[in-house]
């Protein structure tokens, strides 16, 4: 006789055994299942056979495929009751469910996977978001990808040199020999110091950018008052950027009004938004090239005059490779007697590929570098890629626990696709909550961020739908990448010996895969904390160098006034002060070189051309900035000979052969003299480079600032400097620098990565610890009864934390054997970049390695010793 209820009991235990389904939903299963007897025994259909229908019925609708029925009178083990279909959105409802109760239930290894991800995930955003800053550098004007720079390719002095100034007269020539260029314009940019006012209200801070009135035709900044193609036309004329014009103006229109530069009027004409941040060309203020043959006597219509950089517009599909090699000559065929040859950079490039050429014209405030860039995806990749190992491994570590699930399902008929479909969906999901959370921490961090980073960095999802797409991409790619092994492994069980095992808890399998992810992972930490490393070791390094005179404690200003005319009385007064110790009239070693090749010497080859470089100062130049004498002497006012002699560095007495130099015939440009001293050498620009052969040339008028060496209170000598200021140099506000800041600015970029990337390496370590944690905590698990053995058998407790943490530092001294050689090579390569610098050796890499060495042993010292201090008897009881 059918038992109906008996039958329906049946079945709600192998749903609850097998399927592991909560109470609550068996019952509404249930309800749905006598509903579905009650309407089939209506028809006239058996029981029996009702109940048979109504369980099929209910186990395709509500995927129950992979779960079967015993009963006494009919059984279904060993082949599915029915067969699922390709797109069963139960079934997909059902893994989902199972996901968030896994996640519910297991909120440790929750926790330690979600975090993990979502900080890699937030490093990688952060740093792509980075990266696509700098590749979007210039890419705003319209016409960007038809813009390129004139660069100089200077083959003198046996050495080749890259400018990014060019003749003033080449780019005329060019819009009116080849119909290829359609447009071009002269520009210097970025410089202070102009007088400029308005009534009160100075602006002497604010950058220049001086043009040709075709400027704002090539260059598509956005105007919000005048006309681009007439508002640099007429001589007088001077275009603000909005910020200036407010502060200048207030709420008055700006237009028409004349400000004034030095004593010359100039009428607003115009009025921009402010250049965008990723813009090389920066500036706040700009007025007709023109201008410049007043206040520099610069010249626009001769070829020997190289102080412009050239932009030119190509016509529309002109291929500018071509173009470029064929005018290359075009400096030579205009001036013969010229050695330089000329190419195009494109507009795009040049904020990335322009380490290598000398920028004098145009001032950088964030020059870049594409070896970072490649540095920083690099590391992006790294550290995603660790948050993917800490899943990978917890996952499979934890694959025991999983043991009876995939086992059962296997047994009932489930295929190996639709397990691989159930935890790559649920590694997904993990990802995509990874995602929430690491936009909200993008989102918190992000101002910090810009500050470090100098950006503007914006996280817009309205008005850049390939910011969308990027970041569902890296949720995506993570999912997948992360849930791949762990789908693999885990699906790959065999069912007789998955069950088998079921009961003890674990499947010991995976166990080599997951030290091969611990050592690759803690391969990238060793890798990301050696670099970082070295790039601050060579920070320091180029801080703290001597660099052959004194960089403290001096103050620079413009010899503007009585200070240009009347230099001699003014330094007198100046003197008059204790605590000023010396003063010169000079241009300061780390103000820029000057170079030619206009040079000769006694016994020098006539056929031999080398470029010197000079510096100028006055009689006072070398005990103001404390450079030392190898020998002979420097100039002295005792000799009025001296203005026609000269003084070199060493590497110059280097280059003119054996023996000492002094008493030689020397002849710069149409001065000659004799060598009269050898100053020791003394890096007058960025470490990057080495020293230059250089002559010092004496002018008791010196160069163009006064440098003032003083002790004492800064602020007092400030204030004291401003008073005289207003005194030599009345209705001109008093502008100065600081020698060491001048010094400190070479290495901006470089401090602006090396703390960025100290801030990416300290979150990478702990994303590795983060993965670290969650294994000692599961192995510790595992080990509960062996660790109360050996506690009972008489082990202490450091004993047992030593037996724990070894195979943790196997691991990490393994990882050397991979990080050693990639983080020699990487570090090595980026130290290239400078002439001076630290020796790459082996105290290094092995204080790399102590210190993930140490950071593992700490994380997992924790559960070590948690598990070591557990009362045996407790141990023992565990199950």
């Amino acid at each position: 006789m059918f038992d109906l209820n008996q039958a329906i009991k049946d079945w709600r235990k192998s749903l609850r055994r097998n399927a592991s389904l909560e109470d609550g939903y068996i019952m509404e299963l249930e309800s749905h299942l006598r509903d579905e007897i009650e309407n089939l025994s209506g028809q006239g259909i058996s029981i029996q056979e009702a109940f048979h229908t109504a369980v099929k019925n209910i186990g395709e609708s509500h995927d129950l495929g992979a779960e079967y029925y015993k009963t006494d009178t009919r059984s279904f083990i060993g082949q599915p009751p029915w067969k699922m279909s390709r797109w069963n959105p139960g079934l997909y409802w059902n893994y989902l469910k199972l996901a968030l109760r896994k996640l519910r239930r297991q909120k440790g290894f929750s926790f330690i996977n979600v975090t993990g991800l979502a900080v890699g995930m937030a490093c990688c955003i952060l740093i792509l978001l980075w990266v696509t800053d700098e590749l979007n550098y210039d890419r705003f004007h319209e016409n960007a990808d038809r813009i390129y720079r004139v660069i100089s390719e200077n083959h003198a002095g046996g050495k080749i040199m890259l400018a990014g100034e060019s003749p003033s007269l080449i780019g005329p020539t060019l819009v009116e020999e080849y119909p290829e260029v359609v447009n071009f314009t002269r520009v210097q940019c970025g410089w202070t110091g102009y007088y400029l006012h308005y009534g009160e209200k100075n602006f002497m801070w604010e950058r220049l950018c001086t043009a040709d009135p075709s400027f704002f035709e090539i260059f598509k900044f956005t105007f919000l008052q005048g006309d681009p193609k007439t508002a640099l036309k007429d001589r007088g004329s001077i275009v603000l950027t909005e910020t200036l014009a407010k502060k200048a103006f207030g709420d008055e229109d700006p237009m028409g009004k004349v400000m004034k530069i030095s004593s010359a009027d100039f009428k607003v004409t115009g009025v921009i938004k402010d250049p965008p941040h990723n813009s090389q060309i920066q500036f706040d203020y700009a007025f007709p090239v023109i201008n410049m043959t007043k206040f520099r006597s610069s010249k626009l219509d001769t070829w020997t005059y190289t102080q412009f950089t050239t932009y030119v517009e190509l016509a529309e599909k002109v291929d500018a490779q071509d173009f470029s090699n064929r005018i290359s000559g075009i400096v030579k065929k205009n001036l013969p007697e010229s050695k330089v040859n000329v190419f195009f950079q494109p507009l795009t490039r040049g904020h990335l590929h322009s380490s290598h050429i000398n920028n004098w014209t145009i001032v950088y405030p964030n020059p870049g570098n594409i070896t970072y860039v490649y540095i920083f995806t690099l590391t992006a990749f790294c550290i995603l890629l660790l948050a993917c190992i800490n899943f990978m491994n917890l996952t499979t570590a934890r694959s025991g626990t999983r043991a009876k699930e995939i086992g059962m399902r296997k047994v009932a008929g489930a295929h190996r696709k639709e397990l691989i479909k159930q935890f790559m969906g649920e590694s997904t999901l993990l990802s995509f909550l990874a995602l929430m959370m690491a936009i909200l921490l993008v989102e918190l961090v992000r101002p910090a961020f810009n500050v470090l980073a100098g950006k503007q960095i914006t996280l817009d999802f309205t008005g850049n739908q390939f910011l969308f797409l990027g970041l569902f991409g890296i949720a995506l790619v993570t999912g997948i990448i992360s849930g791949s092994y762990p789908a693999l492994f885990l699906s790959a069980f065999q069912p007789v010996a998955v069950l088998k095992a079921a009961g003890q808890g674990s499947v010991h399998r995976g166990g080599r895969m997951r030290k091969t992810l611990v050592v690759v992972q803690f391969a990238f930490t060793i890798i990301l904390i050696t670099i970082s490393v070295v790039i601050y070791s060579q920070l320091h390094f180029i801080q703290n160098k001597d660099l052959g005179y004194d960089k403290d404690n001096i103050i620079t200003f413009a010899s503007y006034g009585k200070y240009g005319k009347s230099f001699a009385a003014t330094r007198e007064e100046l003197l008059q002060n204790p605590n000023i110790l010396s003063l010169s009239r000079a241009f300061p070693p780390s103000g820029g070189l000057r170079e030619t090749t206009d040079v000769d010497w006694e016994g020098k080859d006539p056929a031999a051309e080398i470029m010197i470089y000079t510096d100028m100062g006055d009689y006072d130049f070398r005990k103001t900035f404390g450079i030392e004498m190898a020998e002979g002497r420097f100039y002295s006012r005792e000799f009025t000979t001296d203005l026609d002699n000269f003084v070199i560095n060493e590497t110059a007495a280097h280059l003119m052969g054996p023996g000492s130099p002094l008493g030689k015939r020397f002849r710069l440009r149409d001065k000659t003299g004799i060598i009269i001293g050898v100053v020791k050498d003394y890096h007058g620009g960025s470490l990057h480079s080495p020293i230059m052969p250089k002559v010092i040339r004496c002018s008791p008028e010196g160069g163009f600032f006064v440098c003032v060496k003083f002790a004492g209170s800064t602020s007092e000598m400030l204030s004291f400097l401003e008073q005289k200021w207003k005194k030599f140099v009345p209705g001109y506000p008093f502008r100065y620098d600081f020698v060491s800041d001048s010094i400190s600015e070479y290495y901006n970029s470089e401090r602006k990565i090396g703390k960025i990337f100290r801030y990416f390496t300290g979150l990478a370590i702990f994303i590795a610890c983060l993965g670290l944690f969650g294994l000692a905590s599961f192995t510790a698990e595992q080990r509960t009864k062996e660790i109360g053995i050996r506690k009972v058998l008489g082990a202490k407790v450091m004993g047992i934390i030593l037996l724990l943490s070894k195979e943790f530092t196997k691991w990490v001294l393994v990882a050397n054997l991979i990080a050693w050689p990639v983080s020699y090579y990487i570090a090595s390569q980026w130290l290239q970049s400078f002439a001076y610098r630290i020796p790459l050796g082996w105290e290094i890499l092995v204080l790399s390695s102590l210190a993930a060495l140490l950071v593992a042993l700490l994380t997992v010292s924790y559960q070590s010793l948690r598990a070591a201090s557990a009362n045996p008897v407790e141990s023992l009881r565990y199950e």
